[in-house]
């Protein structure tokens, strides 16, 4: 499993060129379909001249970066129906906080945990605060018996998983 921010910054690589084409600037993810659907490269405001690519046209991750077939699948993101939807509609829950369903705190989610090949997101990383983070280092939940709210994520509180 990886963690979204182990994808930020990484080089994107075209396969027939060898030629590096940007880096990833931040991930579109899609919560109604569990799973990151495509990759910022440029930054241009937003929607306007951002661009960036679908997850699937990834054809691996290798030495720390992110290979894709060649520079014909970065476009406009206004020009990728699945992105342009996503991020229109996205909202970042990076930041939010996750409590049990009887309001008792879990912490904040500070990542996105996702399967590599699928874009499936797996599960949440934690953080109980700065002082906890120290001392215990953060937690994962799974993405299952979880529901996101517009302030804040409520777990099951028969929620298993928690590492």
């Amino acid at each position: 499993m990886l963690k979204g921010r182990e994808i930020i910054s990484l080089p994107v690589i075209a396969l027939n060129s060898g030629k590096q084409l940007g880096e990833v600037k931040d991930l579109i993810y899609d919560f109604s379909e569990n799973r990151v659907v495509g990759y910022i490269v440029e930054n241009g405001g937003w929607l306007r001249n951002c661009k960036g690519f679908l997850h699937e046209d990834v054809f691996r991750r290798e030495n720390e970066s992110l290979i894709i077939a060649d520079e014909s699948v970065i476009k406009p993101i206004k020009s990728i129906p699945a992105l342009k939807k996503t991020v229109s509609e996205q909202r970042d829950i990076r930041g939010l906080r996750v409590e049990y369903e009887d309001g008792r705190s879990i912490g904040v989610i500070r990542d996105l945990i996702l399967d590599e090949k699928t874009g499936e997101i797996t599960g949440y990383e934690i953080s109980d605060g700065i002082i906890e983070d120290l001392l215990k280092g953060r937690f994962s939940i799974p993405n299952t018996d979880v529901s996101i709210g517009p302030d804040r994520i409520i777990a099951s509180s028969e929620i298993s998983g928690i590492t």
